[in-house]
């Protein structure tokens, strides 16, 4: 069995950033507490890393985050997770006492900062993004009036903008065949718009390097990351629109010999929130392996 190693794949610049800073906090305020809240990065394995050394995680997918930050005893330390927090988070923190120590992933950043800068020049903003992910919450929060959510081409036909001035942009981790089928639905609504892809590097190169797998080639990909990271979940999404059997796992010990029969070429690739670590555990135990066939 042939195993190919897709390139590049596993942690973006925006992780390592992120985890290094959480890991700093612990150092740098040894007597306090410190929570995380969400997940500070898309990945349980990393997540429980990070616990294990004595960050505290509070995920409740019930409440909001602004409800959580206030559960949260003064003078303790509070990790923001790399995908951006509502800014009423950041400032309820701030107002109670709490040490703030934002990881926001520099990609993230720079949307936030491009859909302010036209919101001031009196744009709506048309925000291309997934329900529910902490990076479409914190940057369609910053206007909720102005900056519309759409999802997919049924929301698109639902928008009403009565406006000749329309800004176009996006959640960083999505597919790149996905979103622009939205960004042509539209621009063909309204001609006038805007539009500036903010798909992070990161994710571009990931996804094209799916993208140019040969199907004749491969018989099967293994997306090695987590079943919550968005980027993970779309490189999948493509693999399979490619033709390739495609598997997301968490790790090799969800490696199932029954899909290796008959195998003659597996590649793998990972999720930018995977680690070298467990993707190359994934290789070692793959090339390791000897099939009957």
């Amino acid at each position: 069995m042939n195993v190919f190693r897709v390139t590049p794949r596993g942690f973006c610049l925006g992780v390592v950033k992120s985890i290094k800073m959480a890991k700093e906090a612990l150092k740098q305020y040894p007597d306090k507490n410190i929570y995380m809240i969400g997940l500070l990065v898309h990945n349980k394995i990393v997540v429980k890393e990070l616990e294990e050394q004595g960050i505290k995680v509070i995920d409740d997918w019930k409440k909001s985050r602004l409800e959580i930050i206030k559960t949260i005893p003064k003078d303790s330390v509070v990790v923001f997770s790399a995908h951006g927090t509502n800014m009423e988070v950041v400032k309820a923190a701030a107002e109670l006492g709490l040490i703030c120590v934002d990881t926001k992933c520099e990609w993230v950043l720079e949307t936030e900062v491009l859909i302010k800068k036209y919101l001031q020049d009196d744009y709506q903003v048309i925000f291309i993004g997934k329900h529910h992910h902490p990076e479409t919450i914190a940057l369609t929060s910053i206007d909720q009036n102005n900056v519309h959510l759409v999802t997919n081409i049924e929301e698109v036909e639902l928008l009403n903008l009565d406006s000749d001035k329309i800004f176009i942009t996006n959640q960083t981790t999505l597919s790149i065949l996905d979103t622009q089928v939205i960004y042509n639905a539209i621009k063909q609504k309204y001609p006038q718009s805007l539009y500036k892809n903010d798909i992070c590097e990161a994710t571009l190169v990931r996804q094209q390097a799916v993208l140019d797998l040969d199907p004749n080639k491969i018989d099967l990909l293994y997306v090695v990351g987590d079943e919550r990271s968005n980027n993970t979940l779309k490189l999948v999404e493509l693999s399979e629109q490619k033709g390739i059997k495609t598997l997301r796992i968490d790790s090799k010990e969800d490696i199932d010999l029954e899909d290796l029969k008959n195998i003659e070429t597996v590649a793998v690739t990972a999720g930018a929130s995977t680690s070298s670590i467990v993707q190359n555990n994934v290789i070692r135990y793959l090339e390791a392996l000897e099939i009957e066939k």
